[in-house]
């Protein structure tokens, strides 16, 4: 019972590092954001932090490893859905590409991440198997999503995986640099996927 309290407090310290981690890195950048504040914000001493994160680009891959396991268990849950009713597999692609921007933080830390990998070639190599591994997993959803609702894609699937990921990022980049003219990514995700355009009202 000891054991299983100490697993459950171990996770749950994790969980609120990475919380904080996230709402830094958003604020700050990674080349901003510092441990000390981190693990402060979290309510942890920085040894606590170290306890579960070696150094600050374990903890930052951490956040993107987590963010695409939870994007892709979505897309799974898109797909079951969709074995039973492709049109409604639509629906919820479109509302899922429409929230995107606001919603998701990993275009914001996969522009991050790009940058670190020009100035750290260990980072880089770390960058390049996870994007490999993530454009991978987005093939196959949509090699599985054309053939359900029976559309052919724009482009081999292969290069539309990357130029989606491409295009969040891209808009990423533009909204931080660009905060008096917001932009969103949802237009031309959509219209690569040949989704109707979101009702504007």
């Amino acid at each position: 019972m000891a054991a299983t309290s100490r697993e459950t407090s171990k996770r749950r310290t994790r969980q609120l590092l990475l919380d904080a981690a996230r709402d830094v890195f958003l604020r700050v950048g990674y080349q901003g954001a510092k441990l000390d504040d981190i693990a402060a914000e979290a309510g942890f001493t920085k040894g606590a932090l170290y306890w579960h994160f070696p150094n600050k680009q374990a903890l930052f891959l951490a956040l993107i490893e987590n963010s695409i396991d939870a994007n892709l268990r979505t897309l799974d849950g898109f797909l079951e859905l969709g074995q039973a009713d492709p049109a409604m597999l639509k629906a919820r692609i479109g509302e899922w590409i429409d929230g995107v921007d606001a919603r998701e933080t990993l275009p914001a830390f996969g522009v991050e991440l790009e940058v670190e990998s020009r100035r750290d070639a260990k980072f880089r190599a770390v960058h390049q198997h996870m994007i490999v591994g993530h454009e991978a997993a987005l093939t196959d959803f949509l090699r599985q999503y054309f053939s359900l609702v029976g559309d052919a894609p724009a482009m081999p699937v292969e290069q539309l995986a990357s130029s989606i990921i491409t295009i969040f990022k891209g808009f990423a980049l533009t909204r931080q640099n660009r905060t008096d003219h917001p932009v969103t990514s949802a237009a031309s995700v959509r219209l690569l996927l040949g989704l109707r355009q979101a009702d504007p009202r």
